[in-house]
Order: C-alpha cells, then structure tokens, then sequence
C-alpha cells in the first residue's frame, strides 16, 4: 500500500479543490485519487474540517499582502482588493471561510487589517467589528460577482416584463456602462467611506 505524509495529501486536496471545487472533496473521493483507502486519510486528519484548515492554510500561505500605507480608509480599499483577488484565483475559497470555521493565521491577518483600519479612524470595538463584518461581505459577494461575470455581459430582463421597476428600466440602456464601472476598488472605496477621517 502507498505511504502517505501530510503535504501530498494535503497538495493533492488543493489539486482536486482548483479543479473540482470544494463540495466535490470528501474524504472517500480523495482517498480514490490517491488509490490508498479513505482510512489512510484518517491517519493524519482526523476528519474532513481539519483536512480543509490545512488546505485553507496551505493556500493563505501564497497571499502577498500589500504594504500598508495612506489613510485608514485607503489601507481597508488594498486589503480589500487583495482579498477579492486571491478570492478570484481561488473561488472554492469563498464557501470555505464565509462559514468563520475554517480560519488560518495568513486569512486572520484580513480581519486584523480591517479591524485595525478601523480603530486608528476611531471607532469603538463595536463599530470597527462592524466595519469589518460590512467590508469581509461586500468582499465575498464582489469576488462571487467577479469570479462568476467572468466573460459574461450583464443583461436585464426585457422591457416589457419589468415595467414595474422604473427606474431599473430607466437604466437599461446604460446598465452594462454602469456594471463596469462599479468596479471591486470603487465598490471597496465607497464602504471605506463609512470611516472616519482620522
């Protein structure tokens, strides 16, 4: 039978994750990958989740964070985008660390960035928590958007079916000029405006 350490395992995982997405990962499907049995696995992870922290620490590890300077606010837009970047390049990510389990010291370094934005303009613990819930969401849902959109035009539904909405009709005409140019920094840039000038 093949011996197995950590690092194939967990290098294999990251292989079938890019290619296949997080849901098709289990611990029998890897184990068929690596032709050894699903008990092999079990040896150096005791289940799926620890499996899936190690994977999500592996993958953190590639993040280049972005030296921080300028304003609170300008600092929240750069680990903004940092985060929605490595999000893109790696979409399985997304439903991986929005549940809050599955967290690595690399991906924590995001929550710290934010709440520490926020302080230095500030805000109390509750509202920098705040600000950081706000900006980690507007993140995911950008990235999902991005990684989605990718190739693809924005359509609306036909004029006639949505005479009931004004002024999205209205826009209709200008909407794919209004979809580009709410790009993720002017999206980041516009939450980050909720911050105090310190």
């Amino acid at each position: 039978m093949r011996r197995l350490n950590c690092e194939q395992i967990v290098d294999e995982a990251v292989t079938f994750m890019q290619a296949e997405g997080e849901s098709a990962v289990s611990m029998r499907s890897l184990a068929a990958r690596l032709q050894v049995t699903p008990m092999a696995l079990y040896h150096h992870f005791p289940d799926r989740d620890a499996l899936l922290v190690a994977v999500v620490e592996r993958v953190s590890e590639s993040i280049v964070f972005p030296h921080p300077s300028g304003s609170p606010g300008d600092r929240s837009v750069d680990l903004a985008l940092c985060l929605h970047d490595f999000l893109v390049a790696h979409p399985w990510m997304i439903r991986l660390i929005s549940t809050g389990r599955l967290a690595s010291v690399a991906g924590m370094a995001f929550p710290e960035g934010f709440l520490g934005c926020a302080r230095s303009s500030g805000l109390s613990d509750e509202d920098a928590f705040a600000f950081y819930r706000t900006m980690f969401a507007a993140v995911l849902g950008q990235a999902t958007m991005t990684y989605a959109k990718q190739g693809a035009a924005a359509i609306l539904p036909e004029r006639s079916g949505a005479l009931s909405l004004p002024i999205t009709s209205g826009m209709a005409d200008r909407w794919p000029d209004f979809d580009a140019a709410a790009d993720p920094r002017r999206i980041f840039t516009g939450i980050a405006g909720i911050l105090p000038a310190s």
